[in-house]
Parts: C-alpha cells; sequence; structure tokens
C-alpha cells in the first residue's frame, strides 16, 4: 500500500482522554487501524504520563512513539497554543521504514550527544536516501529571575551530528519546549519518558522529504563585525560595547528601552554571497534572548557568534502573509511528479499572533496551501534546524516546511 497520514488534535485537559482524542482523529483521517509511527506533541499543561498512557492505548502496543512538548499545535484546520493542545500524526505504510533514535544527558553536552546520535544514525543501513527529523530536549533548567533562557544550545548539537554524518542527508529539526515559563520539558520515546534527551526519526525507503526555511525577516543594515564575544555574549560590534551598537544602529531614542531588546533585536548571518541579491535560504537568524547591562553585551540563544563573524540587523517581514503562501507554494513545486503524503511544519513560538503583534496568524496561510492538499501537523519550537547554503544551522523567528512524498 501506499503510505497513508492522518493528524488528530485535541484541547481535552484531561491528558489521557486528549492521547486517545488525538490518535483517533490521526487513524480516521489515515483511514487505517494501526500505524508503524506515531508523532506525538503536547503543550506542557498536560501531563506526560497520562497523555502517552492515552497515547499507547489507542495505538497499541507495536506503534512506535516520538516526540514531546511544544509551545503548541498546528493542523489542517486548528491551531492553538498556551493551553491543553495536543497533535499526533500517524504514519502507516509497507514501502516506508521507521528507525527511531535516542542520546540522553544532552545538558551542557551538546556537542558529546551530537557525535554519539550521530554514530547511531549512521551505523544503520538504509534503502534509499535517509530523511532526518530531530528534535532535542531545549530547557536546560529554569534560568534566574531576570535572566535570558537557560537553554541547550543548537549549535554544538549539530557540529557533533555532522561530525559522525559526514554529509547531511535531507534534514531538519527543533528545539522542544512546552512554554515561555521554561518549566521542565518532556519528550516520549516508545515508551520511555525522558528529559534532556536528543531524539530523531529516520525516515527511508521511498520516502523523500523536501524543506523549505521562512524567516520572516530581510537586512535592515549594512554588514558589521563581531569584534569581542564570551560564550553566547556578544559583548563588542565594530569594537564598540553591544548595546551601544545596537542603540546606534536602531536609532537615537532607543537606547534607554535596551530591556525591549531581548525576543525583539535579530541578528542575520549570510552564509551565501556576500555582496549578491538577498537570499533567504542563506541566512541564520540569531535572535537577542537577553543583555548584559554591566558589560553592554547581547545575550544570544546560540554561542556561535564568536569574533569575526559578520551579522546585520534583521528587520521582521512576517506581517506579508503572502509571502508565506508563496514560500509554501514553492515547497510543493519542489517535490514535482512525487506524491506528497504528510507535511511537518515547524513554526518559531514566537512568530504567534499573541507574541509577534501580527493582525492574524501566518501559519494559517500554510493550513491553506498545504492543508487543503495534504495532513499537516505544525509544532511551536523554540529554535529551528535548517539547512541555510551548505550547511545545516541553528535558526531563530524561522519556519521551516517539511513535505514528505514518495
Amino acid at each position: 500500500m501506499a503510505t497513508s497520514a492522518g493528524v488528530g488534535f485535541s484541547e481535552n485537559p484531561d491528558s489521557e482522554d486528549a492521547g486517545v482524542e488525538a490518535v483517533s482523529a490521526a487513524l480516521a483521517e489515515a483511514a487505517v487501524a494501526e500505524c508503524d509511527v506515531a508523532l506525538v506533541y503536547s503543550t506542557s499543561k498536560h501531563d506526560p504520563a497520562q497523555l502517552h498512557r492515552g497515547v499507547r492505548s489507542a495505538v497499541g502496543a507495536k506503534t512506535r512513539i516520538i516526540g514531546g512538548y511544544s509551545n503548541g499545535i498546528i493542523t489542517r484546520d486548528q491551531l492553538g497554543y498556551d493551553g491543553y493542545q495536543a497533535g499526533v500524526a500517524v504514519l502507516a505504510s509497507d514501502s516506508m521504514s521507521v528507525d527511531m533514535f535516542i542520546e540522553k544527558g544532552l545538558a551542557d553536552n551538546e556537542f558529546n550527544v551530537g557525535v554519539a546520535l550521530g554514530g547511531q544514525i549512521s551505523s544503520k543501513k538504509y534503502t534509499g536516501t535517509p530523511n532526518i527529523l530531530l528534535m532535542y530536549d531545549f530547557v536546560r533548567g529554569k534560568p534566574a529571575e531576570g535572566a535570558a533562557a537557560n537553554n541547550n544550545c543548537a549549535t554544538p548539537l549539530i557540529e557533533g551530528l555532522g561530525q559522525s554524518l559526514g554529509a547531511w542527508p535531507p534534514a531538519a529539526g527543533f528545539a522542544m519546549m512546552g512554554d515561555w515559563q521554561s518549566n521542565p520539558t518532556y519528550q516520549w520515546f516508545d515508551d520511555q519518558i525522558e528529559q534532556h534527551s536528543a531524539l530523531a526519526l529516520v525516515l527511508s525507503g521511498g520516502v523523500q522529504m523536501d524543506t523549505r526555511i521562512m524567516h520572516g525577516t530581510k537586512p535592515a543594515s549594512g554588514y558589521h563585525t563581531v569584534t569581542k564575544a564570551e560564550g553566547n555574549v556578544v559583548l563588542e560590534i565594530d569594537s564598540v560595547p553591544a548595546l551601544e551598537m545596537m542603540a546606534e544602529m536602531l536609532g537615537p531614542k532607543t537606547y534607554q528601552e535596551w530591556l525591549e531588546y531581548p525576543f525583539f533585536v535579530t541578528l542575520g548571518v549570510n552564509k551565501g554571497d556576500r555582496y549578491g541579491e538577498f537570499r533567504e535560504d542563506d541566512y541564520a537568524n540569531r535572535l537577542v534572548g537577553g543583555v548584559d547591562k554591566e558589560r553592554g553585551g547581547l545575550v544570544m540563544f546560540e554561542p556561535d557568534l564568536q569574533a569575526g563573524t559578520e551579522v546585520q540587523l534583521m528587520r521582521r517581514t512576517i506581517t506579508d502573509f503572502e509571502y508565506v503562501r508563496e514560500r509554501s507554494e514553492a515547497v510543493l513545486e519542489q517535490v514535482g511528479d512525487r506524491k506528497p503524503f504528510f507535511t511537518f511544519y515547524i513554526d518559531c513560538a514566537g512568530r504567534a499572533s499573541a507574541y509577534s503583534g501580527t493582525d492574524g496568524e501566518e501559519a494559517e496561510e500554510v493550513q491553506r496551501v498545504i492543508g487543503s492538499k495534504m495532513p499537516l501537523l505544525g509544532v511551536y519550537s523554540a529554535t529551528e534546524v535548517a539547512r541555510v547554503g551548505q550547511d545545516m544551522q541553528a535558526c531563530v523567528w524561522t519556519g521551516v516546511l517539511c513535505v514528505f512524498s514518495e
């Protein structure tokens, strides 16, 4: 049989019932009684053990389960965050192979976990090209009051994975976070309930994953050079304290409003032609997560903006929903003559209307374009992982569309 996919959604506050409801709806959409794998996501308001119990009771003992917490859920016709949202995608196929891998102990150990996880993936023999969906726990611990998020970083995780994998096959991924308060995040791997883990779902056989990034930003400045950094704190840009340089780039009246920089100021790194036309696919975005007032620094979510890195101030254009529609249509064109059967959408939680201040939800454009053609499951993430230029990169303020076809 061809691969069948279905997606279910629930906002039932009873976690076990929510698992049953979401799975039942997914199986009904797929028109199957059982499935090979269930992708399961929910907000942190759900109890992880109870939700898992409901999912397992509905899919049966043989189905593989993978997933974790998310700020919210997107489907063909549902969208919600910060509540009791739960979403499940089921896949059933006699031509597609499903492999799952997990590495624990992620906190303060991202590179080594990446090496080990990549080693597991590369040790397996696949029919056709393997397609990797990467997920990892974002929350390292509760941050101090007023401090930036205490998070696990994608950059060393990706570096470790790349060391073991060599050439990257088609891949995308995201950081799992169940709420903005950095409460503990849980992951499901078959019948294990874990924390501080990195997981990989690898689909192979006749399947192919096509991806398209949607940053929703464009350069708003020329190039500036990071001249001093310490870990994930950018201390100087163009030999000027970073906070002062931000004030200069944003305008003379903004320096008194430095408290507004977190989750607002976005820096871009161009991985393509420095002097060529703007190509979104060549940019990796970096969002400011906090400020170091004493040293005049910008606290970033990732540690890769080191001395010598050229950055540009980016302006947000996500209010242009036509752009989202065009990028969604473009990835369908990229699929060509293959038959698409499922789309997974990774969407930065900060792009949700309640946090970005937009009049509508940009994910609704994805629903219109993609959801009208195939089952769609989307998650709101803390960090997004996608190919930028020739490399896999951590991104923020980004949407990543992953269309699976055969």
